[in-house]
């Protein structure tokens, strides 16, 4: 069965009553139902592969359940009968084609050379040192715990819960809740949360997932059963309530150059901060209003960012990076067995702006 794009543009623009802007945005057919404010980017038209309507509001699901059923139902009848010449619905005058989304293009390999040449226009070293003492935000000589609560604080409103792990394959290990304390977490849904402080560290280190989430278990439709059955979870896309930041990190680049590209780039860095190994995590604001919209956004920085180092693969929407002030106790080899250092690590923060703008680092007045 073929896709025609224009036709489908057009049925959806005919239930909606006006047609999905380029992006797919439109008014949600149940508007009235929702219980928070409206936004221009609540409710999506997805044309390609299995149609979809999809809002960010619960409270219309009946509503946009039917939608669906109607969407698909339409779709499938028109598209049954292209082949053989049947009338399809026709296409809507005012209602342009759907342009066919370019194929996404493979992730270029990181370039020492471009690395190196895109450092070089920094003339002076890049140090852990230099970043602290220009921090908008003090970065304490001695860091612990204190550190990663105010680090949390400084970037979570009131309200919004954080994931913590020590266990990097865990459903999470510890919740903290800015303006509501923090809990050790159940392994299984129903388990009590206990309020506990936040680790100080982990075998590993410890992490914290980089949006704020809702900190209750829920069905993840993308981790299934060997039945078909959703998985439950409580660190996936379903359970996300901010698409807040993308995490920049390297394994390649030497940690000397990743920082002099670092302060250069025009983007909202809220935080630099150590992995307690060899790597420097940075967290940059993006504030997408849904995971599609972070996908475009990290679509357009791969081909800048990956050359530089940057690591694709840690460019993922629900992604976890090292929490500052706390302490990593090993590291795990290729053989997968964990070796403990001859002393804990600190990760360490380095740079805390929580009202970070485009402005690169460098250019900013110390």
């Amino acid at each position: 069965m073929s896709e025609d794009l224009a036709i489908r543009r057009a049925i959806a623009a005919e239930l909606l009553g006006e047609a999905p802007d380029e992006n797919g945005f439109a008014p949600c057919p149940g508007r009235h139902l929702h219980t928070g404010a409206n936004g221009r980017r609540d409710f999506r038209v997805l044309l390609e592969g299995a149609p979809t309507f999809f809002c960010l509001h619960a409270s219309c699901a009946v509503i946009v359940d039917e939608f669906n059923a109607k969407l698909r139902s339409m779709i499938g009848k028109a598209e049954a009968h292209g082949s053989s010449g049947p009338a399809r619905p026709p296409v809507l005058g005012n209602v342009p084609p759907l342009p066919v989304a370019p194929k996404r293009v493979k992730r270029p390999r990181y370039d020492p050379a471009k690395l190196a040449s895109f450092a070089a226009r920094v003339p002076f070293p890049i140090t852990e040192a230099w970043l602290a003492s220009r921090s908008p935000v003090a970065i304490p000589a001695a860091q612990g715990i204190e550190t990663a609560v105010h680090v949390l604080a400084s970037l979570y409103a009131p309200g919004e819960r954080v994931l913590l792990f020590v266990k990097e394959f865990s459903q999470g290990d510890f919740l903290w809740e800015s303006a509501g304390g923090s809990f050790r977490l159940g392994e299984t849904p129903g388990a009590a949360a206990v309020p506990s402080p936040l680790p100080m560290g982990g075998p590993l280190g410890v992490w914290f997932l980089a949006q704020p989430v809702t900190g209750r278990w829920a069905a993840n439709p993308n981790n299934r059963a060997d039945d078909g059955s959703p998985k439950m979870g409580r660190r996936h896309g379903a359970v996300v309530t901010a698409w807040r930041f993308m995490v920049l990190e390297s394994d390649e680049a030497p940690p000397e150059l990743w920082l002099r590209a670092l302060v250069q780039l025009p983007l909202p860095i809220v935080a630099v901060y150590t992995s307690g190994g060899r790597s420097i995590h940075a967290l940059c604001r993006v504030n997408a209003s849904c995971k599609e919209e972070w996908d475009a956004m990290r679509d357009e920085l791969v081909p800048i960012l990956c050359p530089l180092g940057a690591d694709a693969a840690a460019m993922t929407a629900v992604r976890l990076t090292r929490l500052p002030g706390t302490l990593r106790h090993g590291s795990r080899g290729k053989d997968g067995k964990v070796t403990a250092y001859p002393s804990p690590r600190l990760q360490r923060l380095l740079w805390l702006n929580p009202r970070a703008t485009t402005v690169p680092i460098l250019d900013l007045r110390s």
